[in-house]
């Protein structure tokens, strides 16, 4: 059975796309986003990834 590990991150509105890339470079997937009242960090991103497949 796999196991998974989850994370949540701050995202700002600006840097949207290259916060999403970075993370995903790490073997990161989006899995839900949900939207604050904080116009400074607008997005918390929920993110899992399989543990036996984290990079070395």
């Amino acid at each position: 059975m796999a196991s998974w590990e989850y994370r949540v991150f701050g995202v700002s509105r600006e840097q949207v796309e290259n916060q999403l890339n970075f993370i995903g470079e790490d073997g990161w997937e989006l899995v839900q986003v949900i939207v604050m009242n904080n116009p400074e960090v607008p997005y918390q991103c929920i993110f899992k990834r399989r543990q036996d497949e984290m990079p070395a």
